[in-house]
């Protein structure tokens, strides 16, 4: 329709119906414009909401185990390694806690006398001879040497005790005081730090 045909249809409508008529379309126009606004605000809030980052997955000791998610951020992995960078807003996670001083070890190991099926050697990365066991992050670690009692939770807690290769494991048997909690490294741990 193009506008003459529309100016000869107004005209012939009577006066107040014209008004009523023009009325309503510009009525139209403008819920139109103001739905049209409302969907938009709608779509920049979902899109706003799959920005949020995936929560991280805490173990019992309330810290990342390895090869799980860390966000670019050591401190959130019980190793205290995280590899990778800190994802973007919106990005997927591709950073993970990583072990140290696995040797041959796997994760699940523990000596005899932590209440293991077997204790299993391994070197370590000094060239000693150690026993396999599994940190807090469910990590493999060759440690060799004594061990420390204290109420660790995370590999990073132990460095005080044991030097920086240090690990926090679990062990039934030993130090009741700490339900088990035990600082090993490659060597001679100090109780006082």
């Amino acid at each position: 329709m193009n506008h003459r045909q529309f100016d000869g249809l107004l005209r012939a409508l009577p006066t107040g119906s014209r008004r009523g008529l023009l009325a309503a379309l510009a009525g139209g126009v403008l819920a139109s414009r103001q739905s049209n606004r409302a969907e938009a605000g709608k779509r920049k809030k979902r899109k706003k909401r799959k920005k949020r980052q995936a929560p991280l997955q805490l173990n019992a000791f309330g810290c990342v185990d390895v090869g799980k998610a860390c966000q670019g951020n050591d401190t959130n992995c019980c190793s205290g390694i995280c590899a990778g960078k800190k994802p973007k807003l919106g990005e997927k996670d591709t950073s993970r806690c990583v072990a140290h001083n696995e040797s041959t070890c796997l994760a699940g190991q523990h000596p005899v006398a932590c209440g293991g099926a077997a204790t299993v050697t391994c070197t370590t990365t000094g060239q000693a001879e150690g026993a396999c066991v599994t940190t807090t992050g469910n990590a493999p670690y060759c440690f060799a040497g004594g061990g420390v009692c204290f109420q660790c939770t995370k590999d990073t807690d132990c460095i005080p005790f044991c030097g920086p290769p240090a690990a926090c494991v679990r062990c039934a048997s030993d130090c009741p005081e700490t339900g088990g909690a035990v600082c090993v490294g490659l060597g001679f741990c100090n109780n006082n730090p």
